[in-house]
Protein backbone atom coordinates (compact mmCIF):
# COMPACT_ATOMS: atom_id res chain seq x y z
CA UNK A 1 0.00 0.00 0.00
CA UNK A 2 2.73 2.42 0.74
CA UNK A 3 4.59 1.30 -2.20
CA UNK A 4 1.58 3.04 -4.60
CA UNK A 5 1.66 6.13 -2.27
CA UNK A 6 5.48 6.54 -2.91
CA UNK A 7 4.85 5.68 -6.78
CA UNK A 8 1.96 8.22 -7.25
CA UNK A 9 4.18 10.95 -5.40
CA UNK A 10 6.97 10.06 -7.66
CA UNK A 11 4.56 10.16 -11.03
CA UNK A 12 3.37 13.98 -9.31
CA UNK A 13 6.45 15.28 -8.76
CA UNK A 14 7.77 13.89 -12.54
CA UNK A 15 4.82 15.57 -14.07
CA UNK A 16 5.56 19.07 -12.12
CA UNK A 17 8.74 19.07 -13.66
CA UNK A 18 8.00 18.53 -16.86
CA UNK A 19 5.56 21.55 -16.61
CA UNK A 20 6.94 24.46 -15.26
CA UNK A 21 5.52 27.65 -15.08
CA UNK A 22 6.24 30.04 -18.91
CA UNK A 23 5.42 34.08 -18.36
CA UNK A 24 3.58 35.30 -21.20
CA UNK A 25 5.68 36.52 -24.09
CA UNK A 26 3.34 39.28 -25.19
CA UNK A 27 0.54 41.18 -23.84
CA UNK A 28 -1.71 39.86 -26.39
CA UNK A 29 -1.05 36.36 -25.03
CA UNK A 30 -1.64 37.31 -21.47
CA UNK A 31 -4.83 39.37 -22.79
CA UNK A 32 -6.08 36.00 -24.23
CA UNK A 33 -4.87 33.87 -20.40
CA UNK A 34 -7.02 36.23 -18.63
CA UNK A 35 -10.08 36.03 -21.72
CA UNK A 36 -9.85 32.60 -21.04
CA UNK A 37 -10.27 32.51 -17.50
CA UNK A 38 -12.79 35.41 -17.40
CA UNK A 39 -15.24 33.01 -19.62
CA UNK A 40 -14.83 30.07 -17.53
CA UNK A 41 -15.93 32.06 -14.25
CA UNK A 42 -18.92 34.02 -16.52
CA UNK A 43 -19.96 29.98 -17.30
CA UNK A 44 -20.40 29.48 -14.01
CA UNK A 45 -23.00 32.12 -13.27
CA UNK A 46 -24.91 32.04 -16.73
CA UNK A 47 -27.79 30.67 -15.76
CA UNK A 48 -28.15 32.99 -12.18
CA UNK A 49 -30.71 35.23 -14.45
CA UNK A 50 -32.76 32.45 -14.64
CA UNK A 51 -31.97 30.96 -11.22
CA UNK A 52 -33.32 34.13 -9.58
CA UNK A 53 -36.75 34.10 -11.59
CA UNK A 54 -37.24 30.83 -10.56
CA UNK A 55 -36.59 31.62 -6.68
CA UNK A 56 -39.01 34.53 -6.78
CA UNK A 57 -41.72 32.75 -8.57
CA UNK A 58 -41.07 30.07 -5.89
CA UNK A 59 -41.67 32.46 -3.32
CA UNK A 60 -45.00 34.45 -4.75
CA UNK A 61 -46.04 31.17 -4.87
CA UNK A 62 -45.85 29.78 -1.49
CA UNK A 63 -47.33 33.06 -0.01
CA UNK A 64 -50.00 32.85 -2.24
CA UNK A 65 -50.00 29.42 -0.59
CA UNK A 66 -50.52 30.61 3.13
CA UNK A 67 -53.82 30.21 4.51
CA UNK A 68 -55.63 33.57 6.31
CA UNK A 69 -54.77 32.31 10.09
CA UNK A 70 -50.70 31.76 8.64
CA UNK A 71 -51.00 35.60 7.44
CA UNK A 72 -52.84 36.77 10.57
CA UNK A 73 -50.14 34.54 12.99
CA UNK A 74 -47.34 36.68 11.08
CA UNK A 75 -49.40 40.07 11.62
CA UNK A 76 -49.60 39.72 15.01
CA UNK A 77 -45.95 38.42 15.82
CA UNK A 78 -45.12 41.40 14.18
CA UNK A 79 -47.30 43.62 16.11
CA UNK A 80 -45.94 42.14 19.58
CA UNK A 81 -42.66 42.51 18.41
CA UNK A 82 -43.64 46.65 17.99
CA UNK A 83 -45.54 46.96 21.11
CA UNK A 84 -42.65 45.13 23.15
CA UNK A 85 -40.04 47.78 21.59
CA UNK A 86 -42.77 50.68 22.21
CA UNK A 87 -42.79 49.32 26.38
CA UNK A 88 -39.62 49.35 26.69
CA UNK A 89 -38.89 52.71 25.02
CA UNK A 90 -41.52 54.09 27.31
CA UNK A 91 -40.06 52.34 30.22
CA UNK A 92 -36.47 53.82 29.64
CA UNK A 93 -38.13 57.56 28.64
CA UNK A 94 -40.21 57.18 32.65
CA UNK A 95 -36.53 56.17 34.01
CA UNK A 96 -34.92 58.66 32.68
CA UNK A 97 -37.24 61.06 33.67
CA UNK A 98 -37.72 59.83 37.46
CA UNK A 99 -33.94 59.54 37.62
CA UNK A 100 -32.67 62.90 35.77
CA UNK A 101 -30.50 61.11 33.11
CA UNK A 102 -30.68 61.08 29.36
CA UNK A 103 -32.24 58.76 28.07
CA UNK A 104 -30.05 57.63 25.66
CA UNK A 105 -27.38 56.64 27.81
CA UNK A 106 -29.52 54.16 29.10
CA UNK A 107 -29.39 50.39 28.80
CA UNK A 108 -31.57 47.64 29.37
CA UNK A 109 -34.79 46.32 28.95
CA UNK A 110 -36.34 45.58 32.61
CA UNK A 111 -37.14 48.41 34.88
CA UNK A 112 -34.48 47.01 37.02
CA UNK A 113 -32.18 47.14 34.56
CA UNK A 114 -32.68 50.61 33.06
CA UNK A 115 -33.18 51.79 37.29
CA UNK A 116 -29.80 49.98 37.87
CA UNK A 117 -28.08 51.83 34.41
CA UNK A 118 -29.74 55.10 36.05
CA UNK A 119 -27.77 54.78 39.36
CA UNK A 120 -24.64 53.94 37.72
CA UNK A 121 -24.50 57.15 35.79
CA UNK A 122 -25.91 59.22 38.80
CA UNK A 123 -23.02 57.80 40.57
CA UNK A 124 -20.35 57.99 37.84
CA UNK A 125 -21.68 61.88 37.53
CA UNK A 126 -21.32 62.73 40.87
CA UNK A 127 -23.36 65.27 43.27
CA UNK A 128 -24.37 68.29 41.40
CA UNK A 129 -23.31 71.35 43.34
CA UNK A 130 -25.24 74.42 42.76
CA UNK A 131 -24.25 77.33 41.62
CA UNK A 132 -22.24 79.47 44.35
CA UNK A 133 -24.49 82.45 45.01
CA UNK A 134 -23.56 85.66 45.90
CA UNK A 135 -25.99 88.05 48.29
CA UNK A 136 -25.29 90.80 45.64
CA UNK A 137 -26.64 88.32 42.55
CA UNK A 138 -29.69 90.04 41.58
CA UNK A 139 -29.28 93.04 42.50
CA UNK A 140 -28.24 96.38 40.88
CA UNK A 141 -27.67 99.47 43.16
CA UNK A 142 -29.00 97.74 46.62
CA UNK A 143 -32.65 96.91 44.33
CA UNK A 144 -33.37 93.87 43.79
CA UNK A 145 -33.99 92.85 39.63
CA UNK A 146 -36.36 90.99 38.16
CA UNK A 147 -37.62 89.48 35.31
CA UNK A 148 -35.57 88.00 32.35
CA UNK A 149 -32.04 88.90 31.43
CA UNK A 150 -32.89 90.89 28.13
CA UNK A 151 -35.13 92.85 30.90
CA UNK A 152 -32.34 93.21 33.74
CA UNK A 153 -30.38 94.59 30.80
CA UNK A 154 -33.18 96.92 28.54
CA UNK A 155 -33.60 98.45 32.73
CA UNK A 156 -30.00 98.94 33.79
CA UNK A 157 -29.71 100.45 29.77
CA UNK A 158 -32.57 102.80 30.61
CA UNK A 159 -31.07 103.78 34.09
CA UNK A 160 -27.93 104.42 32.92
CA UNK A 161 -28.71 107.06 30.00
CA UNK A 162 -30.75 108.89 32.46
Amino acid sequence: MSEDITATAGELTEAATEETFKAPASQEELDRIIQARLDRERKKFADYDEKAAAAAELAQLKEANKTEAEKVAERLAAAEKRAAELEVKALRAEVAAAKGVPVSLLSGSTQEELESAADALIEFRGEQKAAPSSPAFGRVNGQTVKGSTGDQFADFFQSSLS
